[in-house]
């Protein structure tokens, strides 16, 4: 299993609950192949991990997913920093230099992921893309097994659409967007942080096909609603799925009584951040289709 993801985080676990490096390795490994694990210096076997995750009585799936959405976050946290202060400038910056990194070497990733990230946050605040064509195959390619069913959804994948969308076609988003609904769907999962990165992948898709590609748009919003079974505790998520739904009535009809009042509820309960991310996805509503 990767070290340079789990080991780290395996170890931070151990520490907080004190538990010895020989404590945790005892039955299961040596204590010197689980300090290399640790430290990024060596691998364990899958089966091992498991092992050792029960003794320090961790879940699995909270494990794996919360430490591939840390590694996930922490490589392309620069840019969204950028990109939520509205730096252009910089987000320009780090597309032309992560894009050249990964045009000169086809097999770093990590790069390619920042330079997709960089450029979908650039291509939202301009309008401007500044990928190829070979670069959008590239996107797209890896998604592939997961629409061929020869993979199942994982957090990267997940992360990786909700951050690209801008860069794909309204087909390749619908469905993306459908595939991963109906994994959502069969595979009922409790963990939090995968929950909320499924449902706002969603949402995301919904609203880059509002700007893009309205039928598709309704045709994702009708399947969303059919079965969007979430809990009282994630009324963010409830929120923003509503809103997309009232724009795309808005721009069947023109009546904005329902996004005013909307707005107007998040401002009474002090939602400053949802009202202002609201009002540019109107504002970009109305310069599409009415301007």
């Amino acid at each position: 299993m990767n070290n340079q993801i789990f080991g780290l985080k395996f170890r931070q676990l151990r520490k907080q609950q004190h538990i010895t490096l020989a404590k945790a390795a005892a039955g299961i490994t040596s204590r010197q192949s689980l300090g290399n694990w640790e430290t990024g210096k060596g691998e364990l076997a899958f089966e091992k991990v498991l092992l050792l995750l029960k003794k320090i009585n961790v879940q699995p799936i909270d494990f794996l997913e919360s430490s591939i959405s840390s590694y996930l976050k922490q490589t392309t946290s620069q840019i969204s920093a950028a990109y939520v202060n509205n730096q252009v400038d910089k987000l320009l910056h780090y597309a032309n230099k992560y894009l050249d990194i990964s045009h000169r070497n086809l097999t770093d990733r990590v790069s390619f992921l920042r330079a997709a990230v960089a450029c979908n946050y650039y291509m939202d605040l301009t309008s401007i893309d500044l990928t190829t064509s070979s670069d959008k195959l590239r996107i797209i390619s890896h998604f592939n097994k997961i629409l061929n069913g020869e993979e199942i959804w994982n957090f990267e994948d997940i992360y990786f659409l909700g951050n690209t969308q801008n860069l794909m076609s309204p087909r390749d988003i619908y469905s993306l967007a459908y595939s991963l609904n109906y994994y959502r769907q069969k595979h009922k999962n409790d963990n939090r942080e995968w929950i909320n990165a499924v449902y706002n992948t969603l949402i995301n898709a919904e609203f880059v096909l509002i700007k893009t590609n309205i039928k598709l748009a309704t045709d994702l919003d009708l399947l969303l609603r059919q079965k969007w079974d979430l809990p009282d505790n994630y009324a963010f998520e409830k929120i923003r799925q509503n809103f997309m739904h009232e724009l795309l009535k808005y721009i069947s009809t023109q009546d904005e009584s329902a996004i005013t009042q909307q707005l107007h509820i998040l401002e009474l309960e002090h939602l400053s951040d949802l009202k202002t991310g609201f009002e540019t996805a109107y504002e970009q509503v109305n310069k599409i289709y009415f301007q």
